[in-house]
């Protein structure tokens, strides 16, 4: 009906002819299709089936009947839909099978075996004529568009429902098809580089080209279509703008090396623009020579280039040593020899980056002379990583992975997930997926070498040990007990100030410059053995409560305190204390555990049913241990303190076990401050007075007064009390009376009045404890050995991260100070 209209419409637009007929311009033809349809359904549905249905009489009569004729719709299509449900896909399929949508299975083979039986006796000679319309509706038929099925299907209620259903799932993106590499001879190739280029050309030039052109399909299509114009008022253009924006890239990318693309009589002048030209109808006539074009020889469209696939051309990979001697200190430089037999070479999957290269093989350098012990050696030099029996990867696969843990805060089970929904499924012909332990060794392979490197070690263990003794003996050799390296003798204008003279009651210090120390602690920590000031490592990581030496003591005991009776009925309470277990167990299911979640989570909210205040613990007060009253369940430590300077660049961190006291903090102090000339001049922590007050009791304030001062940071300072005397003269954060003029600094706002301002940023714990938060629900279920690598990991990756920044920041300051310069 639309067509049909359109073409009245069309019709009484060409008879109104005359300008006298309009009132304003006369409109152009083209501006009726847009009354009607969109111009691009027009062009490829409307006037490409309709123009020519005239010639299919049964179908032209069909169309006119509106389904009110005498001819059925199983009368013309061959499947009977009702009329509504045809649509254009139908009615191409139906010309291209020989007006029906019924195609025979056997047509082919009964043409074949009715003339190679014409050819002999005469037999069956003339049976062919009627017989492709007797088979038309033979069991063996089938319809070739398998969308109709479907069609049909989709009529049912319940299948709609479980498609429905199904399109909520995830779901995994198909790769792009691929067109294979250009098979062209390599004489043929070589010929035409030598006629159309100098002689001069380098192989990294032509690879140039022809890697250009195979990488941009489309722009190729686009270029070839204005070639082969279809439609009215279209011209040929012979080199379109496609190709000459494609030689203008190349001509950005060779520079001067474009010379090589043309003959010593063609280059005239170093100017582009005069080499665009000719150069793109070379490009065009290599594409041609290539096949790089969706047109035949005959001129007919075959379809839109497709990228093309490198599988061809894909190089042999193998993994071998990156030493090509010997490096024991106790040998010679001697070549190493392949040591492994042909059989015995082992075929793995190596990823490199995102590129999985399956059947590589492993082989194995040895030293003809070296006699020594066998052992593993982490060479922060090693391009590819053991992740699996099997498997392989690169250093950018891991580096990715440990990049992908700091920034995301992902676990390994979620870098896991990623990968493979985005490159193991879709990236080869066999899909690989990675595990868990894959990733796990990445991550812990790629933090090893990127720690030793900054100490410049290579790691040592002995060989065939488990990844969890990896990751303890990894941190006792490179973790310095929980000091960060990079960050030894940090100074920056952020941390560092000059010294100021106060007016009275001057700080007796030498030093030139005064700097400070933020201390903080996060709740949270793995868990440890459960008896009584033990930490050690559990014996069983998964329910168990007890260090390997404590389990071999009491594990067959009564964990309830103070009880000698033998557990019973695999658990672990005796007869008597089976009602405290079962209590237990109720109480750590995932039903309660969700709700003790949702309590720290939003801590500042109260409950309907909960009567009173939270006794929550004050800053300025000591912390309350508590004896526990059973072993059922493993210790956990309860914090993790850390220090920084006021720049975010984090300088040491320890785990607390029973609680963040005083003493635990002047513990941690002494060990990461040994000596006095290491010691900083202020040191900011939220419980600064009670510090200061038991460091005067247990007679560690004589070591320290001589170099520190504990403050308060300015968020906690508020809540402190007013009445303590103690508190306001000694651990003020900003006094204003004059007594600590390198706390407080007069800045100047843009209209220049002056205001104070506090000269060092007392919450940088705060804000490093914020971003380490975000790692709490990978961190709780580890082992203390894999907590401890990992965290160190993170927050020596955290203070490369900063200082990387203030390198960046500090260039782009000098830049900025040098171009100020230039320009007075």
């Amino acid at each position: 009906k639309k067509y049909k209209a359109y073409l009245a419409a069309l019709q009484e637009h060409q008879r109104l002819s005359s300008p006298d007929d309009w009132s304003g311009s006369r409109p152009p033809a083209r501006d009726i299709v847009e009354v009607f349809f969109s111009r691009s359904m027009f062009y490829s549905h409307y006037r490409k089936f309709f123009a020519g249905i005239s010639h299919y009489p049964m179908m032209y009569t069909w169309l006119e009947q509106e389904g009110k004729g005498p001819l059925t719709n199983l009368e013309v299509w061959g499947v009977n839909l009702t009329s509504s449900s045809y649509k254009f896909s139908h009615l191409e399929a139906w010309i291209a099978n020989g007006e029906t949508l019924i195609v025979d299975i056997n047509v082919n083979k009964e043409d074949k075996k009715g003339k190679d039986k014409g050819k002999g006796k005469g037999k069956g000679k003339g049976k062919d004529e009627e017989g492709p319309k007797k088979r038309a509706h033979k069991k063996n038929s089938y319809i070739a568009p398998i969308w109709i099925y479907l069609s049909m299907i989709m009529r049912a209620p319940v299948i709609i429902w479980i498609i429905i259903m199904l399109s909520t799932l995830p779901s995994i993106a198909a790769k792009s098809p691929q067109a294979g590499f250009p098979d062209v001879k390599f004489s043929v190739f070589s010929e035409f580089v030598a006629t159309h280029f100098s002689s001069k050309v380098s192989l990294a030039t032509v690879l140039l080209v022809l890697f250009s052109m195979l990488d941009n399909p489309d722009l190729l299509t686009l270029h070839f279509r204005q070639k082969h114009p279809t439609c009215d008022g279209e011209n040929k253009i012979q080199i379109s703008g496609w190709i000459k924006a494609l030689v203008r890239g190349l001509q950005n990318k060779l520079g001067n090396r474009t010379r090589q693309l043309f003959k010593k009589s063609e280059f005239h002048h170093p100017n582009h623009a005069d080499h665009v030209t000719p150069l793109a109808m070379k490009i065009d006539l290599l594409a041609e020579l290539l096949k790089l074009t969706p047109y035949n020889d005959e001129g007919e469209f075959q379809g839109r280039l497709q990228l093309v696939s490198y599988d061809a051309i894909q190089s042999v990979q193998t993994i071998c040593p990156a030493s090509y001697i010997c490096e024991d200190m106790n040998c010679e430089p001697r070549a190493l020899l392949q040591d492994t037999r042909i059989r015995d070479i082992p075929l793995v999957t190596l990823i490199k980056g995102s590129k999985i290269h399956e059947k590589v093989s492993v082989l194995t350098g040895k030293c003809p002379k070296y006699n020594g012990h066998l052992s593993r050696v982490y060479l922060n030099s090693a391009p590819y990583l053991k992740v699996g029996q099997s498997t392989w990867v690169d250093r950018e696969f891991s580096n990715a992975v440990l990049n992908g843990m700091y920034s995301f805060h992902a676990s390994a089970s979620a870098y896991t997930e990623f990968w493979n929904n985005s490159y193991g499924n879709i990236t080869s012909k066999n899909p690989v997926q990675l595990t868990r332990r894959h990733v796990w060794q990445a991550f812990v392979q790629e933090s090893i070498r990127t720690v030793a490197a900054e100490s410049e070690i290579h790691l040592e263990l002995r060989d065939n040990i488990s990844i969890n003794d990896v990751t303890s003996q990894a941190f006792d050799i490179l973790g310095n007990s929980g000091k960060i390296g990079s960050a030894k003798d940090h100074t920056c204008s952020e941390c560092t100030q000059d010294y100021r003279i106060a007016s009275e009651n001057a700080m007796d210090i030498d030093y030139a410059l005064v700097n400070m120390v933020v201390l903080d602690g996060i709740v949270m920590g793995p868990t440890h053995c459960a008896y009584d000031d033990c930490t050690s490592d559990l014996n069983n990581s998964r329910g168990g409560s007890f260090c390997s030496y404590h389990e071999n003591l009491y594990g067959v005991y009564c964990h309830v305190r103070g009880c000698q009776n033998r557990v019973t009925n695999q658990t672990k309470a005796c007869e008597q204390h089976q009602k405290e277990w079962s209590k237990y167990t109720q109480h750590h299911s995932r039903q309660h555990l969700a709700g003790v979640r949702r309590m720290l989570q939003r801590p500042g909210t109260s409950m309907p049913w909960e009567t009173g205040t939270k006794n929550i613990q004050p800053h300025d007060e000591d912390s309350t241990e508590y004896e526990r009253k059973n072993y059922f369940g493993p210790g956990r430590f309860y914090c993790v303190e850390t220090v920084c300077a006021p720049c975010g660049v984090v300088i040491a961190w320890a785990k607390f076990a029973k609680s963040e006291s005083p003493t635990n903090i002047l513990q941690f102090l002494k060990a990461v401050y040994p000596t006095e000339e290491s010691r900083p001049n202020y040191i900011c922590i939220d419980k600064a007075c009670l510090v200061l007050r038991t460091s005067v009791a247990n007679g560690s304030w004589d070591m320290w007064k001589k170099t520190s001062r504990f403050i308060v940071d300015s968020y906690h300072y508020i809540n402190h009390r007013t009445t303590d005397s103690l508190c306001r003269k000694y651990c003020n954060p900003a006094p204003l009376d004059g007594s600590a003029p390198n706390l407080v600094v007069i800045a100047y706002d843009d209209s220049g009045q002056p205001y104070y301002k506090r000269a060092y940023n007392t919450q940088a714990c705060e804000q490093l404890n914020a971003w380490l938060g975000g790692f709490e629900s990978i961190l709780k279920r580890m082992t203390p050995g894999n907590f401890s690598w990992f965290l160190h990991v993170m927050l020596f990756y955290h203070t490369k991260y900063v200082l990387q920044k203030q390198k960046q920041k500090g260039k782009a300051k000098a830049d900025l100070e040098s171009d100020d310069n230039g320009e007075m």
